[in-house]
């Protein structure tokens, strides 16, 4: 296994999974760092797919989480009512109750070693796996915090996770960071990009280089758009929506 595709928030949005799919072709295995549903008109698709692709690691995101567990994904407030409002009348609607409870098996995180090399995936933060957003631009003691392990019974001190590489994703933005000699990587958003880039993102990571390559792929957005409106969502949201996945930006 050397060329691994990386792939993360994917959000319901087929189309722009299938396009990055097309365009990564030749690859060894695929690590899904979380959400799969919520936001696009076809979450049950995209569980199908990844499920069908036996991805060799996925995890769990918070997305997953509030549909498995029917609870409140504690997204960003400028995106909070448009979540809630696309689980309840796009991802509950469409998900079946199998594949419902086939989120419920992901794990939070995943530790490798391979290559020599320890690697962390998770898709917030190791301090806090569903809901930590770890952007490029926080003060170094903020990206400190977020790559300490959890304090446990056993210790009062924390410590910065104890591995080379930490793959997340979360904030649908792809970047790679150096903080204190590890090396924090995401691939960015499959069907949700908010770095003003509309194009479906993702990474190839050549474990024998560790070298972490991003890419971008165009998908037909107006049939996603079409998808949405065929589900006869509120004006308001399609709109929205719409914006989103047009300009790659949350306005």
């Amino acid at each position: 296994m050397l060329r691994v595709l990386i792939i993360s928030d994917i959000h319901g949005n087929a189309d722009a999974l299938k396009a990055v799919l097309e365009s990564a072709r030749r690859f060894d295995a695929i690590w899904v760092i979380g959400d799969l549903v919520d936001y696009g008109p076809e979450p049950h698709i995209v569980v199908d797919i990844i499920r069908e692709l036996k991805p060799e690691v996925i995890v769990m995101g918070n997305h997953n989480y509030a549909v498995a567990y029917n609870t409140d994904c504690r997204c960003h407030q400028i995106l909070h009512d448009l979540s809630v409002y696309t689980r309840l009348n796009i991802s509950i609607k469409l998900l079946t109750h199998e594949q419902v409870n086939w989120l419920k098996t992901l794990k939070h995180n995943v530790k490798l070693k391979l290559s020599n090399k320890c690697i962390y995936i998770v898709h917030g933060a190791p301090r806090d796996p569903l809901y930590g957003y770890l952007k490029p631009d926080l003060p170094i003691r903020d990206l400190e915090e977020l790559l300490t392990e959890p304090a446990s019974k056993y210790s009062l001190r924390t410590k910065l996770v104890d591995t080379d590489h930490v793959i997340l994703g979360h904030t649908h933005i792809s970047f790679t960071l150096e903080v204190k000699g590890i090396n924090v990587l995401n691939p960015g958003s499959v069907g949700q990009p908010r770095d003003g880039d509309p194009r479906a993102s993702y990474a190839i990571f050549d474990l024998e280089t560790c070298n972490f390559t991003h890419y971008r792929v165009k998908y037909d957005v107006e049939r996603v758009i079409d998808k949405l409106k065929a589900l006869k969502l509120e004006y308001n949201v399609i709109k929205r929506l719409e914006e989103i996945i047009r300009t790659g930006n949350v306005i």
